[in-house]
């Protein structure tokens, strides 16, 4: 019995992860509609789950089994709230990492037939736009760089970046006075500041500027 109660609020506890990684892989595919998520149903759902601990515990208070069970469950409850309160951030990037890879596999094709008229016709970025239905950034370089379909809000954005030198993973953050931590070089591609990149495969990288 009491095994089971506690599996049924791991459960109920547990449905938040699908949701967080729902979130992130959504937002690799579309900023806006990953924005939307993030501020409607993330807390919706933190909300949902606040409610849910809080009548568990009610109910463990009000019961009349032994005072020693009930704090047991009690604390069991939170634990598992714990848990997966603090796997959400690596779930939330797990499904932002499956999100960009999916997009890239799909795309591949494309993005190597874009990189290649870029090559060929470097001034007419906007054409080249059109005719694919993609939207462009790029760094010409030398070499030449582009970013596809960067999204995001105000002066951040990420996006899935073509780098055939790998520089770009230098970026890697801030140090602790607040100075990036790559050269200028490196945080200055695409006239942004770079913030971060992880591979996906080949020369094709995910990158966050701001």
């Amino acid at each position: 019995m009491e095994g089971a109660i506690l599996r049924s609020r791991a459960k109920l506890i547990a449905l938040v992860l699908p949701v967080v990684f729902t979130v992130g892989f959504v937002n690799s595919w579309n900023a806006g509609w990953g924005i939307v998520l993030f501020l409607l149903i993330l807390p919706a759902t933190a909300l949902i789950l606040l409610a849910g601990i809080g009548a568990s515990l009610v109910w463990d208070a009000v019961s009349k089994d032994r005072w020693q069970l009930r704090v047991k469950r009690g604390g069991a409850t939170l634990a598992i709230a714990c848990l997966v309160v603090g796997s959400s951030w690596p779930v939330l990037a797990l499904g932002a990492s499956a999100g960009s890879l999916t997009r890239l596999a799909i795309n591949t094709r494309t993005y190597r037939t874009i990189i290649s008229e870029l090559r060929r016709h470097p001034d007419q970025v906007e054409r080249i736009e059109r005719k694919f239905g993609v939207r462009l950034a790029v760094d010409r370089g030398p070499p030449l760089r582009v970013a596809f379909n960067p999204e995001g809000m105000l002066d951040n954005w990420s996006g899935i970046v073509f780098d055939p030198t790998g520089e770009m993973m230098k970026a890697d953050g801030f140090d602790a006075s607040g100075r990036f931590r790559a050269p200028d070089r490196i945080t200055r591609l695409f006239g942004g500041d770079l913030v971060s990149c992880r591979r996906l495969w080949g020369d094709y990288y995910d990158c966050s500027f701001t």
